[in-house]
């Protein structure tokens, strides 16, 4: 009768150990986990103001009435999409003064409109959608210039 009273005994203490053992692998996993869900991805980077934008620029602006898109960025190795063709476009890739938004534009009374990628985050799907008709978008409804701090939304690898 003894020998049957150990094996009985012996399994709820296995159990419980197995359980103990389980409880603290789930604890050890949500520890792993759940820190990088509360903080988030990483930024992109600091936002600069529309009034710091500006200042880099510099652009001679006299004598450029129409809305003017400054080419900024030579981080981005893939080709920018077509700029909208209400756009005087000014290229400022190659005179060391880049931005680190690929696309600056400003309105025709030079006023800052929208700074950012040239191409927008595809988010779930596959294509990469231009950031031109956001730009039409923003000069044909006037409001605060929308600055997106992006350092390139190329497809990468």
């Amino acid at each position: 009768m003894a020998s049957t009273a150990a094996p009985h005994s012996a399994a709820p203490a296995a159990a419980s150990r197995r359980a103990l053992a389980g409880w603290l692998a789930l604890a050890l996993w949500l520890g792993w986990v759940v820190p990088p869900l509360l903080v988030g991805p990483a930024p992109a980077g600091p936002a600069w103001t529309a009034e710091q934008i500006l200042a880099r620029v510099s652009l001679p602006l006299t004598g450029l009435s129409a809305p003017v898109l400054v080419l900024s960025d030579t981080a981005c190795a893939c080709m920018p999409p077509v700029a909208p063709p209400e756009l005087q476009v000014v290229d400022r890739r190659t005179d060391g003064r880049a931005l680190p938004y690929a696309w600056v534009v400003l309105d025709a009374s030079h006023r800052l409109i929208y700074a950012g990628p040239a191409q927008l985050d595809p988010g779930c799907g596959t294509a990469t959608p231009s950031a031109a008709a956001l730009v039409q978008h923003l000069i044909a409804h006037p409001q605060a210039p929308l600055i997106v701090p992006s350092r390139c939304s190329c497809p990468q690898e």
